[in-house]
């Protein structure tokens, strides 16, 4: 009895203290807002000059400072994510340059690169079209990009070969001229012996091209597998990613004149169908979404003013105050612009995930006026008050909103 006595006296003086330290926390905010709302009420030029500059200096930061984020890895793993740290100890330990004849999973290339896809138009056989392929890589490689004067081709830019220093290219490409040399004498491709995934090249190496054929089909009486039909044709071109700015530079540079060098052939050509991928691809798509989201971004503005405009009105004129919404609207646009400036001072990146946060703080501010203005129209603050000082009792009760309040009554008043 004389435990459980003392277990109840223990529980009974532990709620007896929190219920205390919650009232002492609770009448410490409620002053010090009290005393801040009272500050902000008594000075209503100071704080409505101040925010308005400091909207200005960090809104001109945003147009000067704006950068779009580049490395998509940071949006989806953390820079400590053990995957990125796997990934660099094995692009250190097996370079493109010497391991891309023996390894398969070569469909993700590190760095920067442009791939084509060559298919043949009508599902024919894309082996019996080795000249045409071998044209459309012959104009990429001659493809020029103008820098500061200076014309650099892929030979400038290409990954060299760690075994004879030469750009390093995919081997399917090998194949093709041999096919073409086969035609041009007079033979037929499949005089040229090609196997799959693995075949073996005239100078003895055993070359993987799983990932470079597509759409395979194989002569049923071959022991070696030999291929009877291909669909597709995938090049890669790589170039180098280890360098100073000014390579990586002409390196993007070089993407974006193969994209359209691309879109040229594939425009041109009247027996190979021609898609291309580089490495900014999928950032390029990921950042087209902030542009096709304008008309949904504006339509939910309009639905955002639209809304804080009629949850604000009353049928008595007198007093419903529809600019309070409004005004709600408009600080949190101006916060959001402040915030943006500061986010891009501290070397902050955009991202089209970003456009959502702006509706959500409006939403939270939207509400935050609906509660101050259902507390003046429950007391009739506007028919009975005259002053801001008479305005304060009725607010009193709700220490979360007395800054706010004082703000808007500010504005309503003045």
């Amino acid at each position: 009895m004389c435990f459980i006595g003392r277990t109840g006296a223990s529980s009974a003086a532990s709620w007896i203290w929190r219920r205390m330290l919650r009232q002492v926390i609770h009448r410490g905010l409620k002053a010090s807002f009290y005393w801040l709302g009272l500050f902000v009420s008594r000075h209503p030029v100071f704080f409505l000059t101040v925010p308005a500059v400091l909207t200005i200096i960090f809104g001109s930061t945003v147009l000067s400072r704006f950068k779009p984020e580049t490395d998509l890895e940071i949006l989806v793993a953390p820079t400590h994510s053990l995957a990125k740290i796997e990934r660099s100890l094995a692009n250190s330990l097996f370079p493109i340059d010497q391991s891309k004849h023996k390894l398969y999973s070569d469909l993700h290339t590190p760095g920067r690169y442009g791939r084509l896809i060559l298919l043949a138009k009508s599902g024919g056989n894309i082996l019996e079209l080795a000249e045409q392929v071998l044209q459309v890589h012959k104009k990429v490689l001659d493809m020029r990009v103008n820098y500061k004067g200076f014309n650099y081709t892929f030979a400038h830019l290409c990954i060299l070969s760690h075994r004879d220093k030469r750009c390093l290219l995919d081997d399917i490409i090998t194949i093709f001229e041999d096919i073409r040399l086969a035609v041009l004498s007079n033979s037929t491709f499949s005089k040229v012996p090609v196997s799959y995934p693995n075949t073996t090249l005239k100078d003895g190496r055993v070359s993987f091209i799983g990932h470079q054929l597509g759409g395979v089909a194989l002569s049923t009486n071959s022991r070696d597998q030999q291929v009877k039909f291909a669909r597709a044709i995938q090049i890669t071109y790589y170039l180098r990613n280890l360098g100073p700015v000014v390579q990586d530079i002409i390196a993007e540079k070089w993407e974006s004149e193969f994209c359209k060098l691309v879109y040229q052939l594939a425009t041109d050509s009247q027996e190979l169908q021609i898609q291309s991928l580089t490495s900014f691809s999928l950032w390029r798509d990921f950042h087209k979404t902030g542009v096709l989201a304008k008309s949904e971004v504006l339509v939910s503005l309009v639905l955002v003013l639209l809304a804080a405009t009629i949850s604000s009105s009353m049928r008595d004129c007198l007093r419903g105050k529809p600019f309070l919404g409004l005004l709600g609207v408009l600080t949190i646009c101006i916060a959001n612009v402040t915030a943006a400036g500061i986010f891009f001072i501290s070397d902050g990146k955009f991202n089209s995930t970003l456009l959502g946060i702006p509706f959500f703080a409006m939403g939270s501010t939207s509400e935050r006026r609906l509660i101050i203005g259902r507390l003046l129209r429950q007391h009739h603050a506007y028919a009975s008050c005259c002053s801001r000082d008479q305005l304060w009792p009725i607010l009193s009760r709700h220490s979360d909103l007395n800054t706010e309040a004082f703000i808007v009554l500010t504005a309503a008043t003045t």
